[in-house]
């Protein structure tokens, strides 16, 4: 048994004197609990509230400032604040923008080691001209830091949102424990507790009414064009302009008998590129919206060619486990490129989603908008299908590599369909085998568009 789920996940707020910590733990709790002043080393033990964030209940500490003055005040502070560090689930660097030194970097080293998630934050940003001091802080290392003004309350919603997210994802690794366990430790909506099915993953497991489906791409490839094409209106904004879609826009459709309901995302682009903190938290809503949806449309330039960027966001797809078209988009435009050339060396560049289906596109046009539709429709068919036991084991029993080979099998889940076979034999090549039998699977049934899961035990 883990000692983390015998307690609230502690969200500690460390950094040297006088950075602002106390302001920060008193926004994010919403009153004045810690005692604010610009004298440094006010703050000396460490100060408590519980709160709810989003659906999560943590406890919130402001600690004393780190210091690399020898007295022994300072000294006492550092153990304790080390001793917090080991006992969070996340850490909050802050700093103050246009103040970086040698004790931010030390406790930047000190978090690092501790190996905690943690959040870089850069406060006291009051207004757009001390952006160009929040640059800096990218020295330390740390991905993604937000500024924020504790004074002026900018940017604390990004914050709450990227301490909610890093403690659902934490609490994602928990469901090896009993539901009794859980619900001491994670506030559910009476809605959404009622059974097992919806328990620590009600922000990744999609809504089942309808399909979900996510339009991802980097920017100024034409996800809005094509998402306006699709639902036969305006609803998103389109310039030419990369990076103008910021929000997520959900739009639905009846195609087919069945609600379809579209979601544009802010291109992605690459995290060591984002500079702008609205940019950022574009980043965040388009992980989600892929993390949310049930299918995943990839938008490609037809004239751009394929990038390295494409193949970060099919990665991030195939660990989200979602199915996937691949939409070449602005094929009006391309002059003497014979498509099944573009499609071969498509999956040479990208072997890891071969599963995917492809299909040229013209958002401008609207060619092969019914087709994409409908393929969305079949994707869908084949994320969601059982296989009868009788007709995977047909195949199954029928299946060896060197000394291994299955004497049965069963499909656990769908979407995404994951199977689990029992195997006799050992060898080397277990992952060769695997590799086989997900081959053979799509052989013989009907899976384009969908990753597939295989779990092999051995008897």
């Amino acid at each position: 048994m883990h000692n983390s789920i015998d307690r609230v996940p502690i969200v500690a707020i460390v950094g040297k004197p006088n950075v602002g910590k106390s302001s920060i733990f008193n926004r994010l709790i919403g009153k004045r609990k810690a005692i604010i002043s610009e004298e440094p080393g006010v703050t000396r033990d460490i100060n408590y509230e519980t709160l709810r964030i989003d659906q999560c209940t943590l406890k919130l500490a402001d600690s004393a400032g780190f210091s690399v003055v020898r007295e022994e005040i300072h000294e006492r502070t550092r153990v304790l604040n080390e001793q917090l560090i080991s006992q969070s689930s996340v850490v909050i660097l802050t700093c103050e923008v246009n103040s970086l030194d040698s004790e931010d970097f030390a406790v930047a080293e000190t978090i690092r080691k501790s190996g905690k998630p943690s959040i870089l934050v850069i406060n006291k940003v009051d207004n757009e001209e001390l952006m160009d001091g929040f640059y800096e802080f990218f020295e330390l290392g740390f991905q993604n830091p937000i500024p924020v003004s504790a004074s002026h309350g900018t940017n604390f919603g990004i914050l709450k949102q990227h301490i909610s997210d890093i403690l659902k994802n934490e609490m994602l690794v928990l469901d090896e424990y009993s539901l009794e366990e859980a619900r001491k430790h994670v506030s559910f909506d009476e809605e959404l507790s009622s059974g097992t099915d919806n328990i620590l993953w009600t922000e990744s497991r999609p809504d089942r009414k309808g399909i979900h489906v996510a339009i991802v791409g980097k920017p100024n490839v034409g996800k809005s064009s094509l998402l306006n094409l699709l639902v036969n209106s305006e609803r998103s904004l389109v310039t030419p302009n990369p990076g103008t879609t910021r929000d997520a826009v959900d739009e639905a459709i009846c195609h087919c008998n069945t609600v379809l309901t579209f979601v544009d995302t802010a291109g992605i682009r690459r995290r060591s590129k984002i500079r702008k903190n609205v940019e950022f938290y574009s980043i965040l809503r388009a992980e989600k919206a892929i993390k949310s949806a049930h299918i995943t449309v990839l938008v490609i330039d037809a004239e751009q060619g394929i990038t390295h960027q494409e193949k970060r966001i099919a990665d991030l797809i195939v660990n989200e486990k979602k199915g996937l078209i691949i939409a070449i988009n602005k094929w009006d435009l391309i002059k003497g490129v014979n498509e099944a050339d573009f499609k071969r060396d498509f999956f040479n560049f990208f072997p890891h989603i071969s599963f995917a289906e492809f299909l040229t596109v013209s958002a401008a046009t609207g060619y092969n908008k019914e087709k994409l539709l409908n393929l969305i429709l079949k994707v869908n068919n084949n994320y969601t299908q059982r296989i009868k036991t009788s007709s995977l084991n047909a195949i199954a029993r029928n299946l060896s590599l060197q000394n291994i080979r299955i004497t049965y099998g069963i499909q656990k889940s769908t979407a995404p369909p994951m199977f689990e076979f029992f195997i006799r034999g050992s060898g080397k090549n277990v992952e060769n085998f695997r590799r086989f039998v997900i081959n053979s699977i799509r052989k013989n049934f009907s899976f384009g568009g969908v990753p597939i899961e295989v779990h092999l035990r051995k008897e």
